[in-house]
């Protein structure tokens, strides 16, 4: 009996939290930091992506226009200019996205040693 009742109990406890996790309405996740003298300004378009230190935290919304050099890798734009953009394949979701689609992407700048950047995208939402 102990038995099933702390097991009713778990599922009563959990179930809240799952319910939140299976909704799929993700609420945008803002990129943290310190704000203050000598910050970084936030990277909001690519032409700040390209000049931006390694790591750097971005908020870009544009079109991907083409697949990239290489695999899971893709040409992104936005009114600035073009960027690369590492884009793992598994982010899509079932969710198809043509040169049509304006997306929004998260992610962080990549700067490689040729010193040429691109961004790393943790999430992504269409916005039209």
């Amino acid at each position: 009996m102990r038995f099933l009742m702390a097991s009713a109990l778990t599922f009563v406890l959990a179930a809240p939290a799952f319910a939140a996790f299976e909704s799929g309405a993700a609420a945008p996740v803002q990129p943290g930091g310190f704000q203050g003298p000598g910050a970084q300004a936030a990277v909001d378009t690519v032409a700040k992506a390209l000049k931006a230190r390694d790591e750097a935290p971005c908020v870009l919304e544009g079109r991907i226009l083409s697949t990239g050099p290489e695999r899971e890798e893709y040409v992104f734009q936005d009114a600035t200019g073009k960027i690369i953009i590492e884009f793992d394949d598994d982010l899509f979701h079932g969710r198809t996205v043509t040169p049509e689609n304006v997306i929004r992407i998260w992610g962080e700048v990549d700067t490689k040693f040729a010193g040429d950047s691109e961004v790393e995208v943790d999430k992504f939402d269409i916005v039209k």
